[in-house]
């Protein structure tokens, strides 16, 4: 099993559409695709930004070929989609890890 994360580090000002977003637009796509299960969401505590809040995104896949080809193809459109619409008021970076014990 592969987990792939993504960092967002979100503006204060935007956190709410951010989320709407995370909800109503990247996981639903994710799932969709048939490749991941058990979407998680999770706000990170330790933030040395006052104007900003991080969040990770993790979505579950069988393989990494499958989390490489859907980040690479769909979830590369909808986050530039995103950087169009809002800038460098949110960043992000994606890391790919293997589940070792779930």
């Amino acid at each position: 099993m592969v987990l792939l994360n993504t960092t967002f580090h979100v503006h204060n000002s935007v956190v709410q559409a951010f989320i709407s977003w995370v909800q109503e637009t990247y996981i639903p796509c994710a799932t969709a695709s048939g490749h991941f299960t058990d979407p998680i969401v999770s706000r990170i505590l330790i933030d040395s930004d006052p104007e900003g809040t991080s969040y990770a995104v993790q979505l579950r896949a069988a393989s990494y070929d499958d989390a490489s080809r859907w980040h690479d193809t769909e979830a590369s459109l909808l986050k530039e989609k995103l950087g169009k619409q809002y800038g460098e008021r949110i960043l992000h970076f994606t890391t790919f890890m293997e589940i070792i014990n779930s």
